[in-house]
C-alpha cells in the first residue's frame, strides 16, 4: 500500500470498480443523492474533518521508518462547476491519467498528491466539495464520482471560490510547508469572485464547530480576501486559470488585482489543464525550461499562452529548495520517528529506540 502510485491500468480498474463507464454524467448518482438527502458524501464534504492532509509516506523498517515513494507534492485544483462549466468533473475524470502523468514528468522523485475539488456560489445548496489529497487512482476516481456540482447555479456575475482558497490557506496540513517548500493551488473559472468571507458562510461550509476547533484565532476577526491570499501564497504557488469568456469583461482584471498579474493565466479550454498545470509546475520547480514550453504544450500551446507562462516566477521553488537546511527527502531515506520532519542525515549518529519494531500492518499515509 505504501508504494502504490497512479497508473493507467489502476485508473481503468477503478472506473470499472465504481461503474464509471461513461465520460458523461460521472456525478449523476452523487447529485441525485445530495438532492434527496441534502448532504454531500463525507469524502468530499469540507465540513467533515475539515483539515486536508498531504503527508510523506513511510513504512516500518528495522525499528525506524523508510520513505516509500518520495517527498509529497500537494497539488490542489478547485474548479468552477456552475453554468457552462457544470460538466467539468466529467472532464477531470476523463483527463485524469494525462494530468497525473504530466505532473509526474515535471516532479521527478516526488510523490504527486492530488486534491481535485469544485466550487459554486453561496446561493447554491452546496458551496464547494473538497476531498483529501490522494495519489492512488482508486481513491481519486472514487472522490470524483462523489462530487455534487450545482451546474446551473443560483447566483450570477460571480462565484465563491474564495472559500476554496481559504481552505488551502488555513485548513491544510502539508508536508511541503513543514520543510520550507510550497505546494500548488489552482482555481479554474470563467467568472469573477465575490469579495467577501463571512463567519456565517465559513460555518456553513466547514461546519458549526470550525471556530471552536480549527479556527480559534479567527473567532472575532475574519481575514480579508487580501490577507487570505497573502497567507495562501506563503504556503502554495497560487494560480488562477481563467477560461477566455467575453461575457464578463472584468473577470481577468479582477483576478489580477487580487492575486497578481503573474498568477493569472488565460486558457481556452479545460482540456488544456493537464499540459498547462504541469507546465506551470515544471517552470516553478525548474525542471522545465522556457525553451521547452512549445514542445511540452504540444497542440495545447499557442503564442499567447506561451507568453503568459513565460512571465510566471520561474524557478521559485528551486530557490526555496536551495535554502532548505537539508536535501529534499527521497525514496529509501530513513526517518527515526514517523513524526519527524527530516530523515536521518548522512553521518548523523542516532540512538536506537528501546521499543520493539513497529508492526508491519502500520502505514503512515
Amino acid at each position: 500500500m505504501g508504494h502504490n502510485t497512479f497508473s493507467v491500468e489502476s485508473y481503468r480498474q477503478a472506473r470499472k470498480l465504481y461503474d464509471v463507464t461513461d465520460d458523461a454524467n460521472v456525478t449523476r448518482k452523487a447529485e441525485e443523492k445530495a438532492r434527496r438527502t441534502g448532504q454531500l458524501s463525507e469524502i468530499v464534504d469540507p465540513a467533515i474533518n475539515p483539515i486536508r492532509f498531504s503527508k510523506i509516506r513511510l513504512d516500518p523498517h528495522q525499528k525506524k521508518w523508510i520513505v516509500t515513494v518520495g517527498c509529497p507534492m500537494d497539488i490542489e485544483v478547485s474548479c468552477d462547476t456552475t453554468g457552462s462549466m457544470g460538466g467539468e468533473v466529467d472532464t477531470e475524470m476523463a483527463t485524469l491519467p494525462q494530468l497525473y502523468e504530466a505532473v509526474s514528468q515535471v516532479l521527478p522523485g516526488y510523490d504527486p498528491q492530488l486534491c481535485l475539488g469544485i466550487f459554486g456560489d453561496c446561493e447554491d445548496r452546496f458551496v464547494m466539495c473538497r476531498p483529501q489529497f490522494e495519489m492512488e487512482a482508486e481513491k481519486i476516481v472514487n472522490y470524483l464520482k462523489e462530487m455534487a456540482p450545482q451546474r446551473g447555479g443560483a447566483g450570477n456575475n460571480g462565484e465563491d471560490p474564495q472559500y476554496a482558497m481559504f481552505a488551502r490557506a488555513y485548513l491544510t496540513d502539508a508536508y511541503t510547508n513543514h520543510i520550507g517548500l510550497k505546494g500548488y493551488h489552482f482555481i479554474v473559472t470563467d467568472e469573477p469572485y465575490h469579495h467577501s468571507l463571512t463567519r456565517d458562510q465559513l460555518e456553513r461550509v466547514f461546519g458549526d464547530e470550525i471556530f471552536d476547533k480549527e479556527l480559534k484565532s479567527f473567532s472575532k476577526n475574519i481575514p480579508s480576501l487580501e490577507t487570505m491570499v497573502k497567507e495562501l501564497k506563503s504556503k502554495a504557488h497560487q494560480f488562477v486559470l481563467v477560461l477566455r469568456d467575453h461575457r464578463h469583461s472584468n473577470t481577468i482584471d479582477r483576478w489580477r488585482k487580487l492575486c497578481g498579474e503573474k498568477s493569472v493565466i488565460v486558457i481556452d479550454s479545460t482540456r488544456q489543464l493537464p499540459k498547462v498545470i504541469s507546465a506551470i509546475i515544471g517552470l516553478t520547480e525548474g525542471t522545465l525550461d522556457i525553451t521547452d514550453l512549445k514542445e511540452h504544450l504540444g497542440d495545447e500551446g499557442n503564442a499567447k499562452l506561451i507568453s503568459q507562462l513565460s512571465c510566471i516566477d520561474i524557478g521559485a521553488q528551486a530557490v526555496l529548495r536551495h535554502n532548505l537546511p537539508h536535501p529534499v527527502p527521497k525514496a529509501d531515506d530513513i526517518f527515526l520517528h514517523k513524526e519527524d520532519i527530516w530523515p536521518i542525515q548522512p553521518g548523523e549518529t542516532v540512538e536506537e529506540d528501546d521499543e520493539s519494531e513497529p508492526s508491519d500492518s502500520i502505514r503512515y499515509l
